[in-house]
């Protein structure tokens, strides 16, 4: 599951890190020009119920096509990439879902172009929205690029708690899972595929852990981090119910920034889902960015699924 020659992919992309967000399930269909592959789409499939679906494997947050649009004109390279990713669409299995989303900054930005192949095959194209912050710049302009009450808040959390890596992934684990409940919130993330990641990204370099601490090394909040060559990844974080914690997650994310500009790394804040996620990321500074995704559901799953989203909106009005 090699990259094509000479191409950049994401870390979420290379063997390593698929191999065990999908406990060895992964796929791949690819092209090949004069006997050199050049183009491949890694692929999981899972089941709902009945149905087989394909989505973004667990704590995968770029995937999509990669793809070698050889030299030349910008026209060039990208009518051939268009053909290599149509020609790599048209491979991918018959399924009820398929959803992946992809950074359109790939191969010199042509990726962007991934979209109208998707939408030549049928499949709707929508945008991710995502801050990033060039760390490389010095520590001092990172910090007053930052909003003043984000600042204030890392400042108060500062006096009050330590950061400290965290390196047992159970621990990590077992502490959100107990923060999940506490909150009252659903757990989305499949956990069991935690550990071995963990131990791939140790291996490698490419995975941290932080948290923070009470002087009596009662664990306020975590995050989990990844980084390849040229990002680091917010991965994950979890938060306690202490009422007097407001600033413990704002302290670890500039914990990160700073091992992120110690390390030569951009930090990207992954996908922002809601206005209010929006406001707190924009706090820490950064550009927005956009990722593409690509979906295309087959009408009865697409109906049970819209069935099932109505049902349990229902369920929880006659229970709040």
């Amino acid at each position: 599951m090699a990259a094509p020659k000479g191409i950049d992919t994401s870390l979420f992309h290379q063997a390593w890190w698929l191999e065990p967000a999908t406990d060895g399930r992964i796929q791949e269909v690819s092209v090949e020009r004069g006997g050199q592959i050049v183009g491949r789409l890694p692929y999981v499939i899972s089941h709902v119920g009945p149905f087989r679906v394909s989505k973004m494997p667990p704590f995968t947050h770029i995937l999509g096509p990669v793809v070698d649009s050889g030299v030349g004109k910008p026209q060039t390279r990208l009518v051939k990439r268009l053909s290599i990713v149509r020609e790599l669409i048209d491979q991918l299995p018959r399924v009820s879902l398929f959803e992946q989303q992809f950074d359109p900054a790939l191969d010199d930005g042509l990726a962007l172009c991934d979209g109208l192949a998707f939408q030549d095959r049928g499949y709707a194209v929508s945008t991710q929205y995502n801050f990033l912050i060039d760390c490389r710049a010095p520590v001092a302009e990172l910090w007053e690029g930052m909003h003043f009450k984000t600042r204030q808040h890392i400042r108060r959390a500062e006096e009050k708690y330590i950061v400290r890596p965290v390196d047992d992934a159970t621990a990590f684990t077992q502490f959100y899972l107990r923060n999940t409940r506490v909150h009252g919130r659903r757990n989305n993330i499949e956990f069991g595929y935690f550990g071995a990641l963990c131990a791939a990204c140790r291996e490698r370099n490419a995975g941290q852990m932080l948290g923070a601490f009470k002087a009596d090394g009662t664990p306020v909040s975590m995050v989990f981090l990844v980084s390849s060559d040229t990002t680091m990844y917010y991965q994950l974080s979890t938060r306690g119910a202490d009422p007097e914690d407001n600033g413990s997650i704002n302290l670890l994310i500039w914990a990160a920034m700073q091992l992120a500009h110690a390390r030569g790394l951009s930090f990207d804040f992954d996908g922002v889902y809601n206005s209010g996620s929006a406001r707190f990321l924009s706090g820490f500074g950064g550009q927005i960015r956009t990722r593409l995704v690509a979906r295309r559901g087959r009408s009865v799953f697409s109906l049970l699924q819209f069935l099932k989203l109505r049902y349990s909106r229902n369920e929880t009005h006659r229970f709040t």
